[in-house]
């Protein structure tokens, strides 16, 4: 059975289930867990469909070509407006610009108009058709004058000549963070582009569960710190440096004092900020050796962390740990 965007999966080598959210080659989707408010890279050869939105359609489903020659996994339309969002430069993602375009992912033209808001007052951004399984550009903007821009606020109809059934009238309200626009995961491939981009779906209930993507983390955490948990001790991590080797013990139980009042999602955030400012503080040392110890457990963080390390710690060589020494439960990573 061919995977599609929006399909529930159980993972077979994890205790997980996640729902599809993108294609990144023939044989690799995008997984979002609900759980734990991620995305991460997934095996097609590892997933197994336990639910499907998609039934079979009168027309043929649409089978898309990735970048490169790569045969994608088969897509069938998702029948629905998008706004995406193509940096110019998916490695460097803070340095990049970002192009915004409308894409028609229905057999109707569509009537679309963009304006945006500073937070008090709207400006014309673009207006046009776009035509059926299209993206049509509307502009390219900085991260510095994405963050100006409170909102983008989106106008279109749908029509058709000939008989058609009528659709509602698209009437969105989009706001993506500087943070979301910087986080690799939050990309995918599609077939209108060549290279990753972020998309917001334009319908209404969508957006809604869309919008809590776009709240930081940081921000997210903190606030429910305060509004539910109580006062709780911080450790320094567990870290121990020999013959050139720092050793970071990533266990919450070592990080925290207590977990009281924090969801697995809350916890897992956490351990990845240590694994973020570690490699921060050492990542212009040449040679240096750190040692993340994580546990094997059901296998969640160490997904993540060489996800990160595979995005945006590209320079560096990972590896699995001594086992004789960590078992499964560590990685290695040297900075070049």
């Amino acid at each position: 059975m061919s995977i599609r965007i929006g399909d529930i999966v159980r993972f077979i080598s994890e205790k997980m289930e996640g729902k599809v959210t993108g294609v990144i080659d023939n044989n690799t989707v995008n997984v979002y867990c609900e759980e734990y408010g991620f995305e991460i890279p997934a095996s097609v050869d590892d997933l197994v469909v336990i639910h499907s939105d998609f039934k079979p359609a009168t027309t043929a489903a649409v089978s898309t070509t990735a970048p490169g020659g790569q045969k994608a996994v088969s897509m069938q339309s998702a029948d629905t407006l998008y706004l995406a969002f193509v940096p110019s430069n998916y490695n460097n993602l803070p340095d990049s610009h970002f192009e915004l375009h409308i894409v028609n992912d229905t057999r109707l033209t569509v009537l679309y108009a963009v304006t945006s808001s500073d937070g008090e007052r709207y400006e014309g951004v673009a207006a046009g058709n776009c035509d059926p399984d299209t993206a049509s550009p509307v502009g390219t903007y900085s991260l510095k004058e994405m963050d100006k821009v409170k909102a983008f606020h989106i106008q279109a109809i749908f029509y058709q000549k000939g008989r058609h059934e009528p659709r509602p009238l698209i009437d969105a309200r989009v706001k993506v963070t500087p943070s979301t626009l910087c986080k690799g995961g939050a990309y995918h491939h599609t077939r209108w582009f060549a290279s990753p981009v972020l998309t917001r779906t334009l319908d209404k209930e969508s957006l809604e569960k869309e919008e809590l993507v776009d709240i930081d983390p940081e921000q997210l955490l903190q606030a429910k710190k305060e509004k539910t948990a109580p006062q709780r001790t911080e450790q320094h991590p567990a870290r121990r440096v020999a013959d050139n080797v720092v050793e970071v013990d990533l266990h919450i139980n070592s990080l925290l004092d207590t977990t009281a009042g924090m969801e697995n999602k809350d916890m897992l955030e956490y351990q990845l900020d240590v694994f973020r400012k570690t490699m921060e503080e050492y990542k212009l040392r040449r040679g240096q050796k750190i040692v993340f110890i994580h546990g094997k457990g059901e296998g969640v963080l160490r997904q993540r962390i060489l996800w990160e390390l595979q995005t945006k710690y590209k320079r560096c060589h990972h590896q699995d740990a001594s086992f004789k020494q960590y078992g499964y439960g560590a990685t290695l990573v040297t900075i070049k």
